[in-house]
């Protein structure tokens, strides 16, 4: 894209188009053989699993047939007639990078990781909804107190013109509020209310960076390790019953 409209030069990666699509062609065909394989060996077996439907095989079939689709009916389709309303269904083309995540049932600690990660999406969930919330009150709370502030012909225009910028409306200041909460540089956002405003805002942020950047910041860190924990204790057991259960059809 970037050649075609002019922001950079035509390189390596131009020569190497017709390669890369040939690699991609050959690798779609791999993966096409060996899921007929698999179907024509097992059959409907291929989608069950010890403990009922196998989703992965599932997800296998689904990456599969979208990648089928996109090399051979969407791409051919909008090169021939040159549609752009249907670039966007090249969307399908991404769904193929999630092949990578089958390795992981092979890798335990691989797989001990991405089924923490899943367990974990509840407690970031309640946990965002917590921040944004607090976040979204202190800055109501510092828009309504410093709105005298931009309107006060004492301060300078400079100073003036910053507060507006950083907490002028609701929007700016719980935007501004969202910066100094995550990204570590709250004094950028603080010494200009406390210095050159009122000598106030120090004890609210004082009680804002203890109680909810250290404090609740670490009691959330605290439970997504707790989930962590429990849930690698969890897959190690179902590992072991699943050892078991494979040990005993095989002594049978």
């Amino acid at each position: 894209i970037g050649e075609e409209q002019g922001f950079a030069e035509a390189g390596l990666w131009k020569d190497m188009e017709r390669p890369l699509h040939i690699v991609e062609h050959v690798f779609n065909v791999v993966f096409i053989s060996e899921l007929t394989v698999r179907l024509l060996a097992l059959r409907m077996r291929y989608f069950m699993g010890p403990t009922g439907v196998d989703k992965y095989s599932i997800f296998d079939v689904a990456l599969v047939i979208s990648a089928s689709v996109d090399l051979y009916v969407i791409e051919p389709f909008i090169e021939q007639l040159n549609l752009t309303m249907f670039r966007p269904l090249r969307f399908l083309r991404l769904l193929r990078t999630l092949r990578i995540l089958q390795i992981y049932r092979t890798f335990v600690p691989l797989r001990i990781l991405v089924t923490t990660v899943c367990a974990s999406f509840m407690a970031l969930f309640w946990s965002i909804s917590l921040l944004l919330t607090v976040i979204v009150m202190a800055g109501l709370f510092l828009c309504q107190m410093l709105s005298d502030a931009i309107e006060d012909p004492e301060l300078d225009e400079e100073i003036r013109a910053f507060v507006y910028k950083m907490y002028g409306t609701s929007g700016r200041a719980t935007w501004t509020v969202f910066e100094l909460t995550f990204s570590g540089g709250w004094p950028n956002y603080v010494t200009v209310l406390v210095e050159e405003v009122n000598v106030f805002y120090s004890f609210f942020f004082a009680f804002y960076v203890i109680t909810v950047i250290f404090a609740m910041f670490r009691i959330i860190t605290a439970l997504f390790l707790k989930d962590t924990l429990a849930a690698a204790a969890a897959d190690a057991e179902f590992s072991m019953m699943e050892k078991t259960k494979q040990k005993q059809a095989y002594a049978t």
